[in-house]
C-alpha cells in the first residue's frame, strides 16, 4: 500500500474513438456485477434433510455509464449519439458506430494514473446542457452509454 497514489485533486477525461479531450464533471455507473446462481438460497434436499446449496457464477452484467462532460462548441458527442440512434426505414447504425471509450484521471502533473476502457460503447441517451438566465455554472453535456465491459487498464 505505500506505492499506491489516493486519487484526489486530479483531472478526469473522457474519450472514444475520435473523440477526445472532453473534460469530465461527473462519471456513473461504472459498474460490473456477476449475480451468483443458486446464492443463499435451498437448491433441494437429500438423505436425512441436508439441503443442498451451491453458489454458482452467472453471465456479468454492466450497467450503463452516466457521463457529464463540459459543452463546448464541437458538437461531437451529439453527432455521435444522432448517427447511433437515427432510425432509417427500421434500421438504425448503432453496430456500426460502436465507440472503444475510456475514462482517463491525471494527477495534477499531467501523468495518467488510473484508466477504465468500455469495450464497444454506443450512447443510447443525450442531454443538453440546463439553460438558466442569470446562472453562473458552466455548460455541460451528458451521455449515457450502453457497452459489452468495463477494463481497468491502470
Amino acid at each position: 500500500m505505500a506505492d499506491d497514489e489516493i486519487l484526489v485533486s486530479c483531472r478526469f477525461y473522457f474519450e472514444a474513438d475520435g473523440i477526445t479531450d472532453k473534460q469530465i464533471l461527473e462519471v456513473s455507473g461504472l459498474t460490473s456485477e456477476t449475480p451468483a446462481a443458486g446464492g443463499d438460497k435451498v437448491l433441494g434436499s437429500g438423505k436425512q434433510a441436508v439441503n443442498l446449496r451451491q453458489a454458482a457464477p452467472t453471465r456479468t452484467k454492466f450497467s450503463p455509464v452516466t457521463v457529464k462532460v463540459v459543452a463546448t462548441t464541437n458538437k461531437d458527442l451529439y453527432g455521435w449519439y444522432d448517427s447511433c440512434n437515427k432510425n432509417s426505414g427500421g434500421r438504425s447504425d448503432w453496430s456500426a458506430n460502436r465507440k472503444g471509450a475510456s475514462i482517463t484521471v491525471y494527477d495534477q502533473a499531467g501523468d495518467e494514473k488510473a484508466r477504465w476502457n468500455l469495450v464497444n460503447a454506443y450512447p443510447t441517451k443525450y442531454e443538453g446542457p440546463k439553460l438558466e438566465a442569470g446562472a453562473n455554472d458552466v455548460a455541460n453535456e451528458t451521455i449515457t452509454l450502453v457497452h459489452e465491459g468495463i477494463v481497468r487498464e491502470k
